[in-house]
Formats: structure tokens, C-alpha cells, sequence
């Protein structure tokens, strides 16, 4: 479970901006199912990824 972490603290980035995105511009229908699942994946991903990144450098 551990090695889910950062990719959790992603995906919960990822849904707290498309939260934001989704209120600001008041999207409903199609394009908020869209934001609501692109958001959370790549949020999660860029951040596992930044995270490996920093751990092999150390």
C-alpha cells in the first residue's frame, strides 16, 4: 500500500483541481465526466513521477 501513496496524494490533487475547474466555470454534462477523469489520473501520475524522479537522484 505504501508504494500507492504518492499516486494517491496525485489522484486527491487531481480531484481538488477539477473541483476548482468544475466551480469556476460551471461545467456540466460531458465535460465535467471529462475533467472528472483525466484530472485525478494524470495528477496522480505526474506526481509518482516526480517522486521517483527525486528518490534516484538521492
Amino acid at each position: 500500500m505504501k508504494d500507492y501513496l504518492p499516486y494517491l496524494a496525485g489522484a486527491l490533487a487531481g480531484v481538488l483541481i477539477a473541483l476548482t475547474i468544475s466551480a469556476l466555470l460551471t461545467l456540466q454534462g460531458t465535460p465535467q465526466l471529462i475533467l472528472f477523469a483525466l484530472l485525478p489520473a494524470i495528477g496522480g501520475e505526474i506526481f509518482e513521477r516526480v517522486l521517483q524522479r527525486r528518490s534516484d537522484k538521492l
